[in-house]
C-alpha cells in the first residue's frame, strides 16, 4: 500500500511529518511518500505515481495524463474544499474514488477578508510605503475615508464563509447585502438582504467574492461587470478562486477608475509569474499568496481530515469518509 503526498513544487509544504505520522499510525506498513510536481520536469513525480495507491494533494490538476499513468490509484483525497481540478467523469470511468474536505477553514478565511476590507479601506499599503520608502509622515497624504459603519459590504456567493464574513462584517455596523443562486432576491436573514447581481454592483462600497469555481463562474468577474460598479467605484476582494476574476479586467478597471482598489488572495494560477505580473505594480492591489485558509487550527484540521479519509477508505470504513465528491 503507497500513498503520495503531492502538489506544485511551489506551494507544497516544507514538511510533512505529521500526514506520515497520521497515515503510518495504525498502519506502519504503508509506503508514504512526499513528491512535488515540477511543471519543468515531471519525470519524478510520474516514477512515484505509477505504483501509487492514495494521492493526497489540494491543487494539482487531475487529468487524462495523470490517471493514466496511475493504474493502481484507487483514491483522491483532496486536502481543499474546491476539487475543480479534479476530471471527475474520468476518475469515475477509471473506478477512483475522490474526496475533499468540506469544512476546515471558515472562520480563518471570514478573518482574513475583513482584514483585506480594512487594508484596502484604511490605506495600510500606501501608508506603510509612505513612511518606510518615502519617509513622510503625513496622515492626510490621501483623501479620508467613511467609517465602515457608513459602507455597505456586498458579499457575491452566501455559503458557509459568506455567511461568516457577513456576521463579523455586521458587528462592525456596515449594512450588508448579498447575492446568492440560491437565495429569492428580497429575502432577508440574519440581517441580510439579499438582491439581484446588479443591485449589488450598484449599492456595495466594498465587492467580496466567495462563489465556488464552476464553469458558470468563471471569468465571472470580467470588464463587463466592472463596468456595472462604476458608479460606486467599490473596493474589490477574491478569497475564493482565481478563476472567476478576468485580471486583464481587472486590471482595466483599477486603472480606468471603475474600482479604488483590490485584494487578491488567489489568482488565476497557483504557480503565477511574481516578476512581469502587472498586478504586482499598483499601490491599490493587495495580493497574498492563497493564504486565507492558513493558521494552525485550520491546518490542524486540514491534515487530520484528508489522512483520516486514506485510512478510513481502505480500512474498508467509506461510510466515515468525509465528502466524497464524485
Amino acid at each position: 500500500m503507497k500513498v503520495m503526498i503531492s502538489d506544485f513544487k511551489e506551494i507544497m509544504q516544507k514538511d510533512n511529518a505529521v500526514e506520515i505520522k497520521l497515515l503510518k499510525k495504525n498502519h506502519p506498513d504503508w509506503i508514504v511518500v512526499t513528491q512535488p510536481y515540477d511543471l519543468k520536469e515531471q519525470s519524478a513525480f510520474f516514477k512515484e505515481l505509477k505504483d501509487t495507491d492514495a494521492l493526497i494533494t489540494a491543487f494539482l490538476p487531475i487529468n487524462k495524463k495523470i490517471l493514466d499513468a496511475a493504474p493502481k490509484l484507487k483514491l483522491i483525497s483532496v486536502s481543499a474544499v474546491g476539487y475543480e481540478k479534479i476530471d471527475l467523469q474520468l476518475a469515475q470511468k477509471k473506478g477512483v474514488r475522490v474526496c475533499a474536505i468540506g469544512e476546515y477553514c471558515t472562520q480563518d478565511v471570514a478573518e482574513f477578508t475583513i482584514s483585506l476590507m480594512l487594508t484596502l479601506v484604511k490605506r495600510l499599503k500606501q501608508y506603510d510605503k509612505l513612511v518606510s520608502e518615502e519617509h513622510r509622515w503625513e496622515y492626510d497624504a490621501f483623501m479620508a475615508q467613511p467609517r465602515l459603519s457608513r459602507m455597505t459590504l456586498g458579499i457575491f456567493g452566501y455559503g458557509r464563509i459568506g455567511a461568516a464574513v457577513a456576521k463579523m462584517a455586521s458587528a462592525l455596523g456596515m449594512q450588508v447585502i448579498a447575492y446568492s443562486g440560491h437565495m429569492g432576491t428580497g429575502t432577508i436573514k440574519d440581517g441580510v438582504k439579499f438582491v439581484t447581481a446588479d443591485e449589488l454592483l450598484t449599492k456595495a462600497d466594498i465587492v467580496s467574492n466567495h462563489m465556488r469555481a464552476t464553469s458558470e463562474n468563471y471569468h465571472f468577474f470580467n470588464i463587463d461587470i466592472f463596468k456595472k460598479m462604476a458608479q460606486k467605484k467599490p473596493y474589490f476582494i477574491n478569497v475564493s478562486r482565481g478563476e472567476t476574476v478576468d485580471e486583464t479586467g481587472l486590471l482595466m478597471a483599477i486603472d480606468s477608475g471603475m474600482i479604488r482598489g483590490a485584494a487578491l488572495d488567489v489568482l488565476e494560477s497557483e504557480t503565477p509569474d511574481l516578476v512581469n505580473n502587472p498586478l504586482l505594480q499598483r499601490n491599490n492591489i493587495i495580493i497574498s499568496p492563497h493564504t486565507a485558509f492558513y493558521s494552525q487550527d485550520s491546518m490542524a484540521s486540514l491534515q487530520r481530515i484528508s489522512c483520516q479519509n486514506v485510512t478510513s477508505f481502505f480500512e474498508g470504513q467509506s461510510e466515515k469518509v468525509f465528502n466524497f465528491v464524485d
